[in-house]
């Protein structure tokens, strides 16, 4: 069964690889059929970038 993930640009999401939660910037690519984001996290006074897979992005519970 397929689960069908919408991710919203600027939303705060748990990056289930990182266990970090990350903003969501925008989609920048798909690969293999899987639509691939570009997502930031706060790293002590630094922004850090990643482009993970949709499916690695689940939603807070409080949004």
């Amino acid at each position: 069964m397929k689960s069908t993930v919408l991710i919203e640009r600027d939303a705060n999401y748990l990056c289930v690889k990182l266990g970090e939660i990350v903003t969501a910037l925008q989609q920048v690519a798909t690969v293999k059929g899987q639509p691939m984001w570009e997502v930031q996290r706060m790293q002590g006074s630094q922004m850090k970038r990643y482009i993970v897979p949709a499916r690695g992005l689940s939603p807070l519970n409080g949004s």
